[in-house]
């Protein structure tokens, strides 16, 4: 972390290159002139240059932007090399003796093993940043992930092979399925435990940090600054800050005056310099105050090759939230997003159905044993039905198994505190695994709710929260869902400023909606049901 430019004397002593040794060439034929001739010489060619701002521009090398790897894409590319190179080299091997017919099948096998492996380590949360730099924690991930993994696999084989090759009599023999697991899954965590091993020497190296300079030292800057050290993004992330004054119009010229022995024509404006020097990979602009800035250096950066951010876009992909301290309406309204194709619509509304009978069918089992247990542990019914708000304000009745006692809100509705004693013995189990939604699911179907989308809030709440908090509303501009991004980036949310947050991770998921995050936040569901975190 580096604070430059903080009085004009200091940025314009790092704006200036290192010169160089070619001096500019003389000719041969030049004559002495009288002094008064060589200072309208002067004067005229420094008013030349002041005028010549993009001629010379156009003499500047074009900068390409340094390649910078993003860590968790990095760490995934390596997990499919490691893993399905270790796994081939071995099951093509001794294919053979585990009885399967033929190299192309044992094949099929290792990319169906190692596809599940992959999708159950992006589930538990292994590519997540807190994992990426939590070398323990990713360590203590993994052989959950491969436990799920091995019950799919086995289910597969055993009962899904044999439609696949008829005459492959290997998948019948539960032993036989037994040890393609294990030598899977075992070479599976070896080659993990090495990739992680090398990611980690990558970080030390700094070969995954990118360089951002922020042009403003104000609140925004702060901000970013705080942010930068809160969210472990410093590890990631190297950020130089450079004052106001580096935009405004009267601290030009002075500082960009003519230099014959520059390495780089000095009509390039002060960020393009400093943007060099620092060899930054991106330029973010966090000003408080844009009264008397020239933005026609930061277009000139941009030509260069640098890309250039607004604070609200840095903030945005920074947290993955939109935050609603420094929102800008203007901001918000001119940035791409808010789109839903009606084939979008269409699809998500497929998935929907599909997946929640599919969840249905499956969790029948537990439903049944989860409502035996509802109606042992204390008096009354075992369903609870309550209202909710949904796509465009509509009230729905949400369907969950009964948590708490019968007379829960006999002194009127309010969020569940931790240790809420008004929740039973059965109900505390319930809410931390999360089987009272299960009936949800009949929401689902019946087109109350989507699979993921935004928590639905009781009526009663949601006037209020709406006169609180700004774009509140907005959240209903899609159905409520079972699961969404703020479950899966934030606790329970307990108190207005938890509402708020969540909010914040709402307001992003509407704006960058997409069916792959849906199928990305559905995977992570996992993660939250593993790890639960201040559910109560």
């Amino acid at each position: 972390m580096s604070l430059d430019g903080v009085s004009p004397k200091s940025i314009t002593s790092s704006l200036r290159l290192a010169a160089t040794n070619v001096k500019p060439a003389v000719s041969d034929s030049a004559h002495r002139r009288p002094a008064s001739d060589d200072k309208r010489g002067v004067r005229g060619q420094q008013t030349a240059e002041a005028n010549r701002p993009t001629e010379q521009l156009q003499q500047a090398p074009r900068r390409f932007p340094r390649y910078v790897p993003a860590a968790n894409v990095a760490q995934l590319l390596l997990d499919i090399v490691l893993i399905a190179a270790t796994q081939a080299t071995v099951l093509l091997l001794i294919y053979q003796r585990l009885g399967l017919e033929g190299m192309a099948q044992a094949g099929v096998v290792v990319c169906f093993s190692v596809l599940v492996v992959l999708l159950f380590f992006y589930a538990t949360g292994c590519y997540r940043r807190d994992a990426i730099l939590n070398t323990s924690l990713s360590m203590a991930r993994l052989p959950i992930a491969l436990s799920f993994a091995a019950a799919v696999i086995f289910v597969a084989l055993h009962y899904g092979f044999p439609y696949l090759y008829p005459s492959a009599r290997v998948y019948l023999s539960i032993s036989r399925d037994v040890t393609i697991i294990l030598i899977g899954t075992s070479i599976s965590l070896g080659a993990a435990l090495v990739s992680r091993t090398i990611i980690r020497i990558m970080l030390n190296l700094n070969l995954f940090r990118r360089r951002v300079l922020v042009i403003g030292t104000g609140k925004r800057a702060r901000y970013i600054h705080e942010l930068n050290e809160s969210h472990a993004h410093g590890t990631l992330q190297e950020i130089h800050f450079a004052s106001e004054a580096i935009l405004k119009d009267g601290s030009m010229k002075p500082r960009l005056a003519p230099d014959r022995n520059a390495r780089f024509p000095l009509s390039l404006s002060a960020v393009d310099e400093l943007s060099m020097r620092l060899d930054i990979d991106e330029v973010v602009v966090a000003l408080d105050d844009r009264r008397g800035i020239n933005l026609d250096g930061l277009l000139q950066c941009k030509a260069q090759g640098f890309p250039v951010t607004d604070f609200n876009s840095f903030i945005e992909r920074m947290t993955g939230r939109i935050d609603l301290a420094w929102l800008e309406i203007s901001w918000l309204l001119h940035s791409t997003g808010f789109q839903m194709r009606m084939l979008d619509d269409g699809i998500k509304r497929g998935l929907d159905i599909v997946l929640s009978s599919l969840a249905l069918f499956v969790s029948l089992p537990i439903l049944l044993l989860s409502m035996l247990a509802v109606r042992l542990d204390s008096p009354g019914p075992i369903f609870y039905r309550q209202e909710r708000v949904t796509l465009n304000g509509r009230v729905f009745w949400l369907i969950k198994l009964r948590t708490m006692y019968q007379d829960a809100e006999t002194n009127g509705p309010k969020f569940a505190d931790e240790k809420d004693p008004r929740i039973t013995k059965v109900g505390a189990i319930l809410r931390r695994t999360r089987l009272d939604e299960i009936p949800q699911l009949l929401n689902i179907l019946w087109g109350d709710m989507s699979i993921v989308g935004p928590r639905p809030e009781r009526p009663c709440f949601v006037e209020e929260l709406a006169q609180e908090l700004r774009l509140y509303k907005l959240r209903h501009s899609v159905r409520a869902g079972l699961t969404g991004w703020a479950q899966i980036n934030y606790r329970y949310g307990a108190s207005f400023e938890d509402s708020q947050r969540k909010l914040e991770y709402d307001l992003f998921y509407i704006k960058n909606f997409s069916l792959l995050r849906d199928v990305a936040i559905m995977l992570q569901t996992l993660r939250v049901v593993l790890w639960p975190d201040g559910v109560r």
